[in-house]
């Protein structure tokens, strides 16, 4: 398949997927949505497995993991910041309070799953 025939399909599907996602919503079925999401997904995936003439290189994958790490850093910074500050704020805005300590308990949460990645891949590569 060439990339233009991709670019149109993926665009069908995506288009597809976000009718049917936002009529499951308007009626109320939650499975319809999940369903046609990871119907979507394995679309997608099929068609990038068809994809010719995609050719990556180390300097493609090194890019993508510095970016991946530099947004995983921000995000889990800016998480915790803001956690910090609703959390302080507690006397000012009574009603996100909860939703600081979900910032903060999903600012740790990704750091400790980056923690079990960073291992787990230090051992696989022979780190």
């Amino acid at each position: 398949m060439k990339r233009k025939q991709f670019r149109i399909i993926s665009l069908l599907t995506v288009m597809v997927m976000g009718a049917v996602v936002g009529f499951s919503v308007s009626i109320g079925n939650p499975v319809l949505a999940v369903g046609v999401v990871l119907a979507g997904m394995a679309v997608m995936y099929n068609l990038k497995n068809r994809l010719e003439g995609v050719v990556e290189d180390e300097r493609i994958h090194q890019v993508s993991q510095k970016a991946s790490r530099v947004t995983l850093q921000i995000v889990a910074q800016g998480f915790a910041l803001g956690a910090a500050v609703l959390i302080a704020m507690r006397d000012t805005f009574p009603g996100y309070t909860d939703l600081g300590f979900f910032m903060a308990y999903s600012s740790c949460g990704v750091i400790v799953l980056y923690s079990l990645f960073y291992k787990y891949y230090n051992r696989e590569y022979g780190g």
